[in-house]
């Protein structure tokens, strides 16, 4: 049966010399993939109605044996050529496109995620990419998908105290902060974490828009320690990916 919704393709693959497997996240599907047939014949109808980073209208078959379905119609309806115009912006669109489909699972509807990937894409079209607001982004994201950090409670008791003159801790493997007696007792990965990087990470998980953690002036340990945080929880719970290390680099250098 033939099927239509609108889509932000997230990743482009080759399936032969003129064809392309495209993933898209959908509102109503989720992420799912799909075949341009023909995608780069010099007389095909597909030419400029899709890339990376466009939120597009779609016109496709789903699959019947497989979750591949076919695209029939394409119509390009945001772009976003600013992400190809400036580098920065297109690494940080890249690692944000990467992260996305990793942590979407496929045909698993979830309109809150189209929304948010697309206005943070907007986002990065119209203020150039960031490294704060690539971690405003991570957290979003996490708890959008059901597996943010906790920052305000301890995860092992439910303890809110945590005393400005010690050093808090965060558990990759748990998830959360731990408080002292928590912590004495627990094993696996711990990320120590200063309190006024704690209070940093606290306001951007409650500001709704990446522009003040852009603002926001880090200094270089608060980055490090935000890195070690999140690049060590985003790794336990996904594969290994050089994606944002390398986006890291290059957005901080």
């Amino acid at each position: 049966m033939i099927t239509k919704t609108h889509a932000i393709a997230l990743r482009i693959d080759p399936f032969s010399r003129t064809s392309h497997v495209v993933s898209w996240l959908c509102p109503d599907k989720g992420r799912m993939t799909t075949l341009i047939k023909g995608a780069q014949r010099p007389r095909s109808a597909f030419l400029g109605q899709y890339d990376l980073f466009y939120t597009c209208e779609l016109v496709y078959y789903p699959g019947v044996r497989t979750s591949l379905g076919i695209l029939k119609e394409c119509t390009a309806l945001r772009p976003r050529p600013e992400l190809r115009e400036n580098w920065k912006a297109c690494v940080a669109a890249s690692y944000f496109s990467d992260l996305l489909h990793r942590l979407t699972p496929a045909g698993v509807a979830n309109g809150s995620l189209y929304r948010f990937a697309g206005r943070m894409l907007d986002f990065l079209a119209q203020e150039g990419g960031n490294a704060n607001a690539l971690h405003w982004a991570e957290l979003k994201l996490l708890e959008l998908v059901g597996v943010g950090p906790s920052l305000t409670a301890c995860v092992g008791c439910g303890s809110r105290e945590f005393p400005t003159a010690q050093v808090a801790a965060f558990s990759i493997p748990r998830g959360g902060l731990l408080c002292q007696s928590c912590r004495n007792q627990s094993e696996g990965a711990l990320v120590p974490i200063q309190h006024d990087t704690l209070a940093m990470m606290r306001g951007w998980q409650e500001t709704p828009t990446p522009m003040i953690a852009k603002r926001t002036a880090c200094t270089p340990a608060q980055r490090k320690i935000m890195d070690k945080l999140l690049g060590g929880f985003l790794a336990y719970h996904l594969e290994s990916s050089r994606a944002r290390e390398i986006a890291m680099e290059m957005l901080q250098g």
